[in-house]
């Protein structure tokens, strides 16, 4: 009996150790860069949609009028390219902050258990987003994205980090998806204040918060 509770412990106690160093990999500066690629996606797809440079408010200048394939190709491709440029900036960014550390950024069992959670969940909330829009119902789709990004952050958050932000971040993320699900023709600001504005203040947050621990 004894035997299993100092195995249980020393199990704990490694699990902790992994958590701290992906802490320590995490670097505040790529969510700010994060939220820099989401605000120049964000601005590309309100000219595509909007025929201006204000994803907050153009809506409210310009509601869109027409919306076909074509434009679906476009915006999905920006989102595309959004998605991929801010996730290699994270992984490339976390992984130099490992080396300087002198830690071993390496893709063990927790990590990708985390990636796995992770993509479940944007997987699904990818496929999700086609069901409105083959239905004509694409206004939609941010709030659809928001709902599960938001689902995808509270899934890792118990996995790889102990700072709770992350977990209130993702419900943040929740609450917008239900806005722009509840405010359909502004579905496209809801979007940018939580995938620009939201990861502005995390990455700075974090940043602040570790070079305190520091």
């Amino acid at each position: 009996m004894k035997e299993q509770e100092i195995k249980e412990t020393l199990s704990d106690i490694r699990e902790m150790m992994e958590r701290s160093q992906k802490v320590m990999f995490l670097d505040g500066t790529a969510g700010i860069v994060a939220a820099v690629w989401a605000l120049l996606g964000a601005v590309a797809v309100s000219l595509v949609l909007y025929g201006t440079i204000s994803p907050l408010w153009g809506a409210w200048i310009n509601p869109i009028r027409h919306f076909d394939w074509s434009t679906f190709l476009i915006v999905a491709i920006i989102c595309a390219a959004v998605f991929c440029a801010a996730f290699l900036t994270v992984w490339i960014m976390s992984k130099r902050r490992a080396e300087r550390y002198g830690m071993e950024f390496k893709l063990d069992a927790g990590t990708r258990r985390l990636l796995g959670n992770f993509f479940t969940a944007m997987v699904a909330g990818g496929l999700v987003c086609l069901t409105p829009l083959f239905n004509g119902l694409w206004n939609m789709i941010p709030g659809f994205m928001l709902l599960f990004y938001g689902l995808a952050l509270v899934l890792i958050s118990p996995i790889a980090f102990r700072i709770s932000i992350t977990k209130y971040f993702g419900y943040a993320e929740i609450a917008l998806g239900i806005a722009a699900l509840a405010f359909t023709p502004f579905g496209m600001m809801f979007w940018t204040i939580g995938f620009c504005i939201l990861h502005l203040i995390w990455g700075i947050w974090f940043k602040i918060w570790f070079d305190r621990k520091q």
